[in-house]
């Protein structure tokens, strides 16, 4: 078997890569962190960017609607619709740190002042009850039971008072966070102003390069953008709706935190399947430090409101903007979760959707051609 110039060079350039990654991988994946962390700014930009151009499409198109026929006034169409859009994240956020963080004090403060005889009352009135008195007898005496949750308590609460210590008392870890904000806020005013420009010189240097293979790349790029923006603007609409309800439904039954806890709930519901369970604990948490048996009633309440949310509302809203099935969903969010925390749930669960619909894609594609030649 002769071998040709051509294959004799890609060995050598092939021995001598493999040898210089297992020769300097300390070094190598050293400068990989440190040109991840100093472009990370600019990874959270492009991604605000994409995520605030949804609000700003919609106020462009509010805008062309209403001033289409003034010249004069289009040509600031893209100014204004970009700051209506910051304009509404930030007056967001304002307003729900302005619901959220009175209730939190108020609901950490009744956290701190708890006392044991509240826990003893309540646990002489679970006794009452036949069936959890005999369920009761397996863990323990009352005292037993006050001395292990006033203990649990305690280790709780000293946790969240070093988190917030460490946090407060970190300056530098501050400093760095907000610098890295505001240069991704930066770079995302720029790429939304010139978005256009963006994308055509983007498109120029992928049909570019790539050639006869830019038709698959371009055929990956907007599966993930409308599984990403159909993720997002869904997952709002459905979050918003359930948050909403939940609201109206506990001031109806004048349960405390009725606000606090809608926001809260509207929050966690982005995260699809575990986010409506990790908004009921945290509400339930904060009712009980006015009321046990209303905290109770407000895990009865929600979970009905989730089972009419999820069979009549969330199909509707949401639909086949995710295209993945309940399964799917459920492990992507576990790997999501294991890999990136609350921001890698968020983005699994879109990403395993477009990784679906191309496998889907392939799959019938070759089916096709399987017929075809039969």
């Amino acid at each position: 078997m002769k071998f040709e110039k051509k294959q004799v060079y890609s060995l050598v350039l092939a021995f001598i890569i493999c040898f210089a990654i297992i020769s300097y991988w300390n070094a190598g994946a050293s400068l990989i962190s440190t040109i991840y962390k100093a472009g990370f700014p600019f990874l959270m930009g492009a991604g605000l960017a994409y995520i605030v151009n949804i609000v700003m499409s919609a106020y462009e198109s509010l805008y062309t609607r209403l001033f289409g026929q003034f010249k004069i006034v289009m040509a600031f169409k893209r100014a204004v619709s970009m700051l209506l859009a910051y304009a509404t994240f930030i007056g967001l956020i304002i307003w729900l740190f302005s619901i959220v963080i009175p209730d939190l004090i108020s609901s950490i403060s009744r956290l701190l002042t708890i006392d044991a005889s509240a826990i003893t009352k309540f646990i002489n009135q679970v006794n009452d009850n036949k069936q959890v008195a005999n369920a009761m007898q397996y863990l323990g005496s009352d005292k037993d039971l006050v001395s292990t949750l006033t203990g649990y308590s305690q280790q709780v609460l000293k946790q969240v008072l070093s988190v917030l210590t460490n946090l407060l008392t970190s300056v530098t870890t501050v400093a760095s966070t907000l610098m890295n904000l505001f240069i991704s806020l930066i770079f995302s005013v720029y790429v939304l102003a010139s978005k256009e420009q963006l994308g055509r010189q983007f498109n120029l240097v992928i049909d570019t390069y790539l050639g006869k293979h830019s038709s698959k790349f371009h055929y990956v790029r907007q599966i993930l953008h409308r599984r990403f923006h159909g993720f997002f603007v869904g997952q709002t609409l459905e979050a918003m709706i359930l948050g909403t309800l939940s609201f109206i439904g506990m001031t109806i039954f004048n349960l405390p935190y009725a606000a606090t806890v809608g926001v809260l709930i509207a929050f966690t519901a982005l995260i699809p399947v575990v986010g409506a369970y990790i908004g009921v604990t945290i509400g339930f948490i904060l009712i009980a430090t006015v009321s046990v048996s209303k905290a109770i009633f407000f895990v009865i309440f929600l979970v009905i409101l989730q089972q009419f949310e999820g069979n009549l509302i969330y199909p509707r809203v949401v639909g086949g903007s995710i295209g993945l099935p309940g399964m799917w969903v459920l492990l992507s969010i576990t790997i999501g979760a294991s890999l990136g925390g609350i921001l890698g749930m968020m983005i699994s669960v879109p990403l395993s959707a477009s990784l679906y619909q191309m496998l889907k894609d392939h799959v019938a594609k070759r089916q096709l051609k399987k017929l075809d030649q039969n």
